[in-house]
């Protein structure tokens, strides 16, 4: 039986039905249309958008590695043919052959060979390139295979006459791949007769509303998607489908992907503990599209991860939150990042793990680490002066002689906002005279503003404070504040992909999120540039964690300072007990934190005494006076919904 039925382009849908605890996965995500992540007890590779001659080179590189292609995919764009495919690396890994681009004949002929050998093929992908219908296969040899019949190169109709023929003996299909030449559909299918077959159901012919339908009806009745074909007839899309009732685990399915759209879920399901179990790559109107599903390798409690989404649901829609985005770990492990709501609202854009967000004063530990390693290789000294002949900055900056007290101010009486004055309670330096740079705007403070206060007697907050501690990084480095913290900082932790914001929606980063103010405000009217040292950072929540695991005393991931250096750093003042050098103190707990706040953001970096980080970050700022203490307890309701955290790392 047959019928027509299809998934409408670009709509997605996801299904969860029970978990699994098997895989511990590990990843390295790779750019440019392609992924690549790795699991510890059952490896496995995902790539897409690779033509004829990289994925031979992919193939001879996961191969010479022990891996093997399990699934892969042929399409063609521009009459150039591409291919999706997935690695995998297990034990007792039968004897198997892969072959792709081969010509119908081809096919045939290899078919024969190994077939003849005791080979049978176990996946195929049939794809058109112009006029001509080319073949990738995998063919294995295993013992007791069950009974099976493939075909190639089938009409619709001859599709049917062959599905009716071999049903009616017992048979079911396993594989399907759906294709088009010259605008006729063609179908490329493996039967397979065993005894204990699940309940099935295959559908070809689809359209995009009968496919939706058929969907939803059979995934009500416990069916799972096992394979999607994904095809284009008359500029349209078409589907080939699979399901069967079997598994228990968890699976989420998606089609009608663009290259980045297929990125960006790959890295949403990835970061929740999925792992891609079927590629698809096909074409509609000369663009390439990608049909997925993922299944859990994870111990995730589904219930808990739905929690979770409505508890996030509910703040966003009380505060008005377009876009929001998290990452936690545990032990020093990635263990959950998850992304929610848009990114751009223009556009529609979704956020994704890959988007960056400013992260306002959280940039204020960056720079207390950076001035750490600083003080622990011997270049300064929290002691040193920063003004005056004696100073770190000399005279450089204002006129001599400085007013009463400038001379004073230390290293540490800045990193834990002791330095007399320049306070960001009322009218904050660092929001004056946008006209001026750095250099020329902590000359006119010197000038003009007194201190309130002899330095290291009262706690006054000051973004400036830290802004002239990005200073002394570049007199004592002699590179910009940005490249130290990048090549000593960053990339000693892994982090690759931070970097100082832009001012002006112009100037938006790749991949950065777009900035909504709320109750008149306006995100792009700031010097955020200026503001470097103190809160002038983009990043994504997974970068902030991954080097907040690193500056948290586990050495779970090797700390990038030393444990009297971090003792140093998260030791309180006398006169703030809960300011250390750059972070907050928890009075209760012990934990280690800072926020971040300017128009149109909003973040938290966390570490807590018992072994949790997270960051969490949003595109907007409420003028509700609750927002700020309310998006801190989210990320302890997140951490609270979860009963039992899975053994993976996900960095």
């Amino acid at each position: 039986m047959n019928m027509d039925l299809s998934l409408k382009s670009r709509r997605r849908f996801m299904q969860l039905m029970g978990m699994s605890s098997t895989a511990i996965i590990l990843s390295d995500l790779f750019p440019n249309q392609a992924s690549v992540a790795v699991a510890a007890s059952s490896a496995w590779v995902a790539r897409h958008g690779l033509t004829s001659a990289q994925y031979q080179s992919e193939f001879n590189k996961y191969t010479a590695q022990g891996f093997r292609p399990v699934q892969v995919s042929g399409y063609a764009v521009g009459n150039q043919d591409f291919y999706a495919v997935l690695f995998e690396k297990t034990v007792n890994t039968p004897a198997w052959v892969a072959r792709h681009r081969l010509t119908s004949a081809q096919y045939q002929s290899e078919f024969n060979k190994y077939t003849a050998q005791g080979f049978r093929p176990v996946q195929v992908s049939g794809y058109g390139v112009g006029n001509q219908d080319f073949y990738a296969v995998i063919f294995e040899k295993s013992a007791n295979a069950p009974a099976w019949v493939a075909r190639h190169r089938l009409t619709s109709a001859q599709y049917q006459s062959e599905f009716n023929k071999y049903t009616a003996l017992g048979f079911h299909p396993v594989d399907i791949s759906a294709y088009t030449v010259g605008n006729q559909d063609f179908y490329a299918v493996i039967f397979e007769k065993s005894a204990n077959a699940p309940a099935w159901v295959a559908r070809h012919g689809l359209t995009s509303a009968q496919y939706q339908s058929e969907f939803n009806k059979y995934i009500a009745q416990g069916f799972r998607l096992i394979k999607v074909s994904g095809y284009s007839l008359n500029g349209q899309d078409r589907y080939a489908a699979l399901w069967e009732k079997s598994g228990s685990g968890a699976w989420i399915a998606r089609h009608g992907m663009s290259s980045q759209a297929y990125q960006d879920e790959f890295e949403r399901n990835f970061y929740q503990g999925y792992r891609p179990v079927w590629v698809n790559g096909y074409t509609v109107n000369g663009e390439d599209r990608y049909a997925a599903i993922w299944e859990s390798q994870n111990g995730y409690n589904s219930l808990e991860l739905t929690a979770i989404d409505q508890t996030v649901a509910q703040f966003m829609q009380d505060y008005d939150v377009p876009g929001l985005s998290f990452a936690i770990a545990r032990d020093g492990r990635l263990v959950l990042a998850k992304t929610y709501g848009l990114a751009d609202k223009s556009t529609g854009e979704r956020v994704a793990p890959r988007h960056r967000f400013r992260v306002a004063s959280v940039s204020k530990p960056i720079t207390a680490i950076a001035i750490m390693k600083l003080v622990e290789q011997g270049k300064l000294k929290l002691s040193d002066r920063i003004f005056g002949k004696s100073g770190i900055l000399g005279t450089t900056y204002g006129t001599t002689p400085y007013k009463p007290n400038v001379d004073q101010i230390t290293v540490q009486h800045l990193l834990s906002h002791l330095g007399g004055g320049w306070s960001n309670s009322s009218n904050d330096p660092m929001f004056s005279n946008p006209s001026m740079n750095q250099t020329q705007l902590i000359s006119w403070v010197l000038n003009n503003r007194t201190l309130d206060n002899a330095p290291g007697t009262k706690y006054a907050y000051s973004n400036f404070g830290f802004c002239v501690l990005g200073r002394v990084i570049e007199k004592v480095t002699g590179q910009t504040y940005e490249n130290y913290v990048k090549t000593n900082i960053l990339q000693p932790s892994g982090v690759t992909d931070m970097q100082i914001s832009g001012d002006t929606l112009a100037e938006k980063k790749a991949n950065e999120v777009t900035y909504y103010g709320q109750g008149g405000e306006n995100p792009y009217g700031m010097k955020v540039a200026r503001m470097d040292a103190h809160g002038g950072w983009i990043a994504k929540p997974i970068d902030l964690v991954r080097l907040s695991v690193r500056v948290d005393g586990l050495n779970a991931k090797p700390d990038i300072l030393g444990a009297s250096t971090l003792a140093t750093m998260y030791k309180g003042s006398s006169v703030n007990p809960l300011y250390a050098k750059g972070w907050c103190i928890s009075s209760i707990g012990g934990n280690y934190w800072h926020n971040g706040s300017l128009p149109g953001e909003q973040a938290f970096l966390v570490n807590t005494s018992d072994g949790f980080s997270w960051a969490v970050l949003v595109n907007t700022r409420s003028q509700k006076s609750a927002f700020s203490g309310d998006l801190d307890q989210l990320m302890w309701k997140i951490r609270n919904k979860v009963t039992i955290w899975p053994s993976f790392d996900l960095f």
